[in-house]
């Protein structure tokens, strides 16, 4: 019974360890003409950190399909992998995702208010584009700025920003050009994510209770 008590405890502690406990993500993200670069660090304390980057993007123009080199790099070692994305792909993941939208009772309001306790900073987005001609590299320029303005203010709508984002736009006048670079750094505890995941999964039961429920008075209980 003792040792019963002393297990509870423990785990109890590492619960509440583990809830207290924040995640840093750093995202950093690269375009430069035909060539793109994802990479993301995820870090918990000092001695938990995860490393995924995408260092090629390749476009198959037969099956308009994308080709990801993945290299995940954490604390128990290096793995590297290749994986193909086709556009049936994405359309299945996005039936599967509205179909459980279904089930889940105000989702994006238990999403929107996750998001709002994530911790957004150091927010840095420098561009170059370059159409081969001044005037329409001025346009581009100006089209851009007003993009990365909108993009800004739903950032800020859905996320917490601790600072102003850093942001640049700069017209080439020599030849075509296009250059992107992206950076933040996102945190957030554990025990907020263990929330709404359990409100999802109780509003998940509920509808599926009530689904289930409402067959049965249809089908006169058979």
């Amino acid at each position: 019974m003792v040792w019963v008590a002393i297990l509870i405890g423990i785990f109890l502690i590492l619960f509440i360890v583990i809830s207290i406990s924040t995640i840093h993500i750093s995202v950093y993200f690269v375009h430069r003409n035909d060539n793109s670069n994802i990479q993301v660090n995820f870090k918990m304390y000092r001695f938990l950190k995860y490393k995924l980057n995408v260092p090629l993007i390749m476009v198959d123009a037969e099956d308009h399909s994308v080709k990801i080199r993945e290299e995940k790099q954490s604390t128990l070692g290096q793995k590297k992998e290749k994986k193909k994305i086709t556009f049936s792909q994405i359309k299945k993941q996005y039936r599967s995702f509205n179909q459980m939208l279904k089930h889940i009772n105000h989702f994006y309001r238990i999403l929107a208010a996750f998001l709002k306790k994530m911790r957004v900073k150091k927010v840095e987005w420098h561009s170059a584009i370059g159409l081969g001609e001044a005037s329409s590299s001025a346009i581009a320029a100006g089209t851009v700025w007003g993009f990365k303005g909108i993009a800004i203010q739903v950032l800020n709508t859905f996320f917490k920003l601790e600072e102003s984002p850093n942001i640049t736009v700069v017209p080439v006048f020599q030849g075509m050009h296009s250059e992107t670079r992206f950076s933040c750094m996102i945190s957030f505890k554990i025990g907020h994510a263990i929330v709404v995941m359990l409100k999802i999964l109780k509003s998940w039961r509920m509808v599926s209770r009530s689904t289930k429920v409402n067959s049965e008075y249809m089908t006169g209980g058979m």
